[in-house]
């Protein structure tokens, strides 16, 4: 079954935003040294998970009110 592009991109930024989260938990744990640009990056990828979530409750939020449900 073939993957689409998009598909593709999302679960990479999802995975390497869980490797960045990992990461900073262990620095905070003392486990490891802060490498350059891990808290930046959980930041980024928390910010636009919420962006993104907010969106998608937006969207139905508004189908919702104009009864345009198509029953999902």
């Amino acid at each position: 079954m073939p993957v689409s592009l998009r598909y593709r991109v999302a679960l990479g930024c999802y995975v390497l935003w869980l490797v960045a989260t990992v990461l900073l938990i262990a620095h905070e744990l003392g486990l490891i040294p802060l490498f350059p640009g891990v808290e930046p990056g959980v930041v980024t990828g928390a910010t636009v998970f919420f962006a993104l979530g907010v969106v998608q409750l937006s969207r139905r939020g508004w189908r919702f009110l104009v009864g345009d449900d198509d029953g999902q």
